[in-house]
């Protein structure tokens, strides 16, 4: 049983890693939006929505160390946005990664980056589009990447995760020009899955 954590900032290609991944593991994908857009749905995308989506992710969580026999998986996969600068986002990190660590089980956390150019060009993709509500406001979308990467630290810093995550399995692949299925074999090498 295992958490594999899939961080990256918008567009970078968390949710196409993360279908692909659970294609090669026993292992199921909880991408983000289908938490926050559920909540948003009736709330639209405020406070509430992300602090109930957070309380959801985390329930699912314990339920799932707590109940491995009836599990319909050995495994979660879980994509998020955090920002590096954010100690609110750590903190997130931090309790998601002590539910398995606790349980004595592993957590994987895996970093995606690319240049910015590449993530607008992927916030077009039908895939995503399909996906994800919210995404589908073109000009929002594309200007959230913009003002995000303008004014958050959506990549960590060199040894940044391993300081504050010794405990943990970490990777950060560069999937500018990698494939999914490429990104995919980079981590079950790297962690020999």
């Amino acid at each position: 049983m295992s958490l594999f954590v899939i961080i990256g900032a918008q567009a970078v290609g968390k949710m196409s890693v993360g279908r692909t991944l659970e294609e090669n593991i026993n292992g199921k994908l909880l991408y983000n939006h289908q938490t926050i857009d559920l909540f948003a749905n009736y709330l639209n995308y405020t406070e509430d929505a992300f602090r109930l989506s957070d309380l959801t992710r985390k329930e699912l969580f314990q339920s799932f160390v707590k109940n491995p026999e009836t599990n319909a998986t050995d495994s979660l996969i879980f994509t998020v946005v955090i920002n590096f600068g954010c100690q609110d986002d750590i903190n997130f990190l931090h309790d998601i990664s002590n539910i398995f660590t606790d349980a004595g089980q592993k957590v994987y956390l895996i970093e995606l980056v690319t240049d910015v150019e590449t993530r607008l060009s992927r916030n077009v993709h039908e895939e995503r589009l399909n996906a994800k509500p919210s995404k589908r406001n073109l000009e929002f979308s594309r200007n959230e990447i913009i003002e995000t990467n303008n004014n958050l630290q959506l990549v960590s810093t060199d040894g940044q995760v391993e300081k504050e995550f010794p405990t943990v399995n970490y990777i950060k692949i560069d999937n500018t020009d990698l494939s999914q299925k490429q990104v995919v074999d980079k981590i079950i090498k790297t962690f020999k899955l």
